[in-house]
């Protein structure tokens, strides 16, 4: 898989040239805090929102999970405006019947995850999902209905890491399938790089952010990932 990163500012993003999405590659746009969230900064941002979205944002009662939130929608924002949407308008996001956004009138597909300080949005002409989780000690015998006796003896026999990669393997899957927790992840076995759901496979890509397992998930076997690291 190919890779380019590329840091962008968020209030300079209309003076980079449009991206030219191709059907083999997906676009990784990526924001790490600093861990020091700030109430002004939140302010700020939230005037790009539209009324609706603003209470979206400040429904959630931690501001890490009010600056995740924010800057999730703003990386919608900014990566439509790059893939050709000039007039970008909040009011087309929109949520099929299972939960799962999406814009109308486009001809692209994205999805979110945040976890801890970092949010994750990916954008492809695939049908494509995205998992971040924040690595913490947990035990794992309260997931035994969740994973299958392979993937469980996986995960004893390595640890942490292979509980967190396979877990947002399967996270990633379900949200590119579309179908949400209406799947039981229990359907969902990974057998290394893909899985297979209803007759159709699933390639999934899995990397470290940090202290966090990140899994994407798309029906390309082969496919250029383009990151963009941005500043807010």
């Amino acid at each position: 898989m190919q890779n380019s990163i590329q840091y962008l500012a968020f209030n300079d993003f209309k003076s980079i040239p449009i991206i030219d999405l191709k059907e083999d590659e997906y676009y990784l746009f990526q924001y790490s805090g600093d861990g020091n969230p700030d109430q002004d900064i939140l302010k700020y941002y939230l005037e790009f929102l539209p009324p609706k979205m603003k209470q979206e944002v400040l429904k959630y009662r931690k501001l890490d999970d009010k600056y995740n939130c924010l800057f999730g929608k703003l990386m919608i924002c900014m990566g439509s405006y790059m893939l050709g949407y000039n007039s970008f308008d909040f009011e087309k996001i929109i949520k099929d019947n299972y939960g799962k956004p999406y814009m109308s009138e486009s001809n692209f597909n994205f999805n979110i995850s945040h976890s801890g300080n970092t949010v994750v949005c990916v954008f492809s002409k695939q049908e494509i999902g995205i998992d971040i989780e924040e690595i913490n000690e947990i035990d794992y015998s309260l997931f035994d209905n969740v994973f299958s006796s392979r993937e469980l003896a996986e995960i004893n026999n390595e640890g942490l890491d292979k509980f967190y990669e396979l877990w947002t393997k399967k996270e990633s899957v379900i949200k590119a399938i579309g179908k949400g927790m209406s799947i039981p992840l229990t359907e969902i076995e990974i057998d290394r790089g893909y899985t297979t759901y209803e007759d159709d496979i699933w390639y999934i890509k899995s990397f470290k952010i940090d202290n966090k397992y990140c899994s994407i998930t798309t029906k390309c076997d082969v496919i250029k990932a383009r990151e963009k690291h941005i500043l807010f």
